[in-house]
């Protein structure tokens, strides 16, 4: 069974647009073209996992929706 994650996009996201394209049902744009979690908790899969290793400027950061413990960066 996979974890739950609440997954949070910060100010620093350049909007490179990795994450949308990789899991758009996860992550949208907003006005400034900025990424945003659409809705949380999250479902960790190996995509998410892709999501977060290729933002450019590691602007992605996960925790157990349960524990609270830091998944990521990690």
């Amino acid at each position: 069974m996979s974890k739950a994650l609440e997954v949070e996009v910060s100010p620093t996201c350049i909007s490179s647009g990795y994450c949308r394209n990789a899991l758009p049902e996860v992550f949208g744009a907003l006005e400034d073209r900025k990424s945003f979690v659409k809705s949380n908790p999250v479902e960790d899969s190996p995509a998410l996992r892709e999501a977060f290793d290729q933002c450019p400027v590691e602007a992605i950061s996960a925790r157990d929706a349960e524990t609270g413990e830091e998944v990521f960066p990690g």
